[in-house]
């Protein structure tokens, strides 16, 4: 069992030190939070914890970038990565699971369990994400099965919901893609589309979505995957993560268990 936390399965920042290998100053320390750090080519930047045996580590990596309007989701390539995790409240077959509306693929698509017309999808980041607007791309075909009614909501803790958005009688053509703005910019963990109407419900899936994307305030940096340019090493009491690549970039640690 860790000697650092008792939960299997749960993802903390799990940080007693961190330090550039070629830095004089040691970044500041805080153990309750995520930790962002410049860092350049031949820096390596290590996670110091106890030694535990019991677990295999897994060193989680994102980088910030600026990009105006950019694109919160990642291209999900399953239903989570380091950055967030998409859920439905059911799937018509593994083939149409809740992350397929998230994986840059016009030609796949969330389907909602056999004959339901009303559902939710969701996507939760691991913090909290600032958005301006969102966008969903109908199916094709059957874009028809596309929400005609829904509200976007979000949510800190997955219980208590506040509504953003939403839609009514809207008609979809396949394949088109729509485009929301918000009243105003709004910052949540969760962000939920709960779907309450389509305008087919005597299809076997009538409930679909193709593509789903939520955009970042122009002003915004965000989190996106971490390249392959960086080098990792697993030791006994600590995490070594090397920068290979010429560039510096504000790398974004977790140690996940």
């Amino acid at each position: 069992m860790s000697t650092l936390d008792t939960g299997l399965g749960t993802v903390r920042d799990w940080i007693t030190q961190m330090r550039l290998g070629n830095a004089s100053p040691a970044p500041l320390i805080l153990p309750a939070n995520r930790q962002t750090l410049d860092i350049g080519p031949g820096e390596t930047l290590e996670i110091v914890h106890a030694s535990d045996p019991d677990y295999r580590r897994l060193a989680s990596l994102t980088e910030q970038i600026f990009d105006p309007g950019a694109s919160l989701i990642p291209v999900m390539a399953g239903p989570s990565n380091a950055l967030c995790a998409i859920s439905a409240s059911s799937s018509y077959s593994d083939v149409r699971a809740a992350w397929y509306a998230a994986d840059g693929q016009a030609g796949s698509h969330w389907s909602g369990g056999a004959g339901k017309t009303t559902g939710w999808w969701r996507c939760c980041f691991t913090a909290p994400v600032t958005a301006t607007g969102y966008s969903i791309m109908a199916t094709a075909p059957y874009g028809d099965s596309s929400p005609k009614d829904w509200t976007l909501r979000g949510s800190n803790d997955g219980v208590n919901w506040t509504v953003l958005d939403s839609g009514v009688g809207v008609a979809w053509v396949d394949g088109q893609r729509r485009q929301f703005s918000l009243a105003q910019p709004a910052t949540f963990a969760c962000w939920e589309i709960n779907i309450t109407a389509t305008a087919r419900p005597d299809y076997a899936a009538p409930l679909a979505l193709a593509e789903v994307q939520f955009y970042a305030p122009a002003t915004q940096r965000i989190l996106v995957p971490a390249s392959t340019d960086y080098q990792i090493e697993y030791l006994a009491d600590r995490t070594r993560i090397k920068r290979l690549a010429a560039e510096r970039r504000l790398l974004t640690a977790t140690v996940r268990l």
